[in-house]
C-alpha cells in the first residue's frame, strides 16, 4: 500500500467521524420527546461502556 492510498484512508476516516459527531450533536439537541419517538437512547437510562478497554 502506498502512502497516498493510507493518507487517503486516513482522511476517509477522518471525515466519518465528523459526521458521525456532527450527527450526534445535532440528534442530541432536539427535545427529548423528539428524541424518544426516533428511538435515541435516553443518556440518564443508558449505561455507557468505556469505547476502548483499560490498559493495566
Amino acid at each position: 500500500m502506498s502512502i497516498l492510498n493510507t493518507i487517503s484512508r486516513l482522511a476517509s476516516d477522518y471525515r466519518a467521524r465528523r459526521r458521525r459527531l456532527a450527527t450526534y450533536l445535532e440528534i442530541s439537541n432536539l427535545p427529548r420527546a423528539i428524541q424518544k419517538d426516533i428511538g435515541w437512547p435516553d443518556p440518564q437510562t443508558e449505561r455507557r461502556e468505556p469505547l476502548r478497554p483499560r490498559r493495566r
